[in-house]
């Protein structure tokens, strides 16, 4: 009896001994991710340069929108992102932050725009509005994209934030931002975090590169959307912030999508759906009064001209400066009064135009500037 007594103690003993090795053990990881924080969930990142990696914009998205200093905050796809925060500063007379991500769905969107409202000097929101950001519903990522969303991030809690606290990456990703250089894929260029890589290029001939003028959605396989999807997923996810926040101007941008993606539309049959979303937007914008609607996606001088474009939906940085530019001076805002007229004239321009003459046209011109230019509205 007594020795069993004693097998029992050792065994309680060594799992005690187990249980506060472990302890330490975590405690000291947590500890030392808490102190360097390189997402800046929580502060600044030790030592203040922090580091930017395209392919994981999603995880540094969160810490930026809660510990970076601005008052406006772009938000949405890659349509806005390759702009630097010093040129939004310089258009909107505040300083800037970009919590734009590829491929963002409107559920992603709206979770980055709910920290920067939370954000106590966040004055003014930039809000990019792609159509296909719409494609995975009110809750899914967008069609095709398979990026992981680190959701614990974005929310207030406490407790869920040991995958970011324990995780290997974490671990790995500190002990990097303390003791080694940035890699080839990584910036330390606050100003400028989510600038297009040297590949992307803004070239006519590159712009249509592997485009069948015929069937112009085989090379990006986007899927046809249903209006009343459209607006389900955009009041599920905006409304609610809209309502709970009245003091911060919102502007919702459609980005200028080259003519050639409006062929596509006409192709599928989609460009009445998207133009119907426009007009319920905007109903939406004189009953909330708190947003609006800038409109780049009928400036003929932009969407025609394919040296602007990387490839048929990204334009120059030039371009997002200007969309920037219209937004915080209340420029190229559609409403009401103006809405018929401009989209009768996209509708004209795309019956006037011819999808295989253009191709062509691209391919046969000699590569351009890489930032393009184009005069302002």
């Amino acid at each position: 009896m007594t020795r069993a007594r004693e097998i029992r103690r050792k065994w309680q003993r060594w799992v005690w001994c187990f249980f506060a090795i472990n302890a330490v053990l975590m405690g000291s990881v947590i500890a030392f991710v808490l102190a360097v924080d390189p997402y800046q969930i929580y502060h600044r990142v030790l030592g203040g340069r922090q580091r930017f990696d395209l392919r994981i914009q999603r995880f540094y998205v969160p810490g930026m929108a809660r510990t970076s200093d601005y008052g406006v905050a772009l938000v949405g796809t890659s349509m806005l992102q390759n702009i630097p925060n010093s040129a939004v500063q310089r258009y909107c007379g505040e300083r800037a932050v970009n919590l734009c991500m590829s491929g963002a769905s409107i559920h992603e969107e709206a979770q980055a725009m709910a920290l920067a409202l939370k954000h106590r000097g966040t004055k003014t929101v930039i809000a990019t509005l792609d159509y296909n950001s719409l494609s995975g519903g009110s809750l899914n990522q967008v069609v095709g994209i398979t990026f992981p969303f680190p959701s614990y991030l974005y929310d207030d809690s406490p407790l869920d934030k040991f995958p970011y606290l324990l995780s290997w990456d974490s671990i790995v990703t500190s002990y990097r931002a303390v003791y080694e250089d940035a890699s080839p894929e990584e910036t330390e260029n606050a100003d400028w975090p989510w600038k297009f890589p040297p590949s992307m290029t803004f070239d006519a001939a590159d712009a249509v590169r592997d485009i069948d003028p015929a069937n112009i959605n085989k090379k990006y396989g986007m899927m046809n959307l249903k209006l009343a999807d459209m607006e389900k997923a955009f009041a599920d996810n905006i409304f609610p912030l809209l309502e709970k926040d009245r003091n911060v101007r919102i502007h919702f941008v459609f980005p200028p999508y080259s003519i050639l993606v409006w062929h596509d539309y006409a192709q599928r049959d989609q460009v009445r759906t998207y133009f119907a979303f426009k007009k319920w937007l905007v109903t939406q914008s004189e009953r909330f009064g708190n947003f609006d609607v800038v409109d780049f996606q009928d400036r003929a001088d932009i969407i025609t001209n394919l040296s602007l474009y990387a490839d048929i939906y990204h334009s120059a940085e030039s371009i997002d400066e200007q969309m920037v530019q219209s937004a915080c001076a209340g420029k190229g805002l559609l409403d009401r009064g103006n809405i018929e007229m401009r989209q009768a004239g996209l509708l004209q321009l795309i019956r006037v135009t011819d999808p295989a003459a253009l191709v062509e046209k691209a391919r046969g011109q000699s590569a351009g500037s890489s930032r393009g230019s184009v005069a302002t509205p």
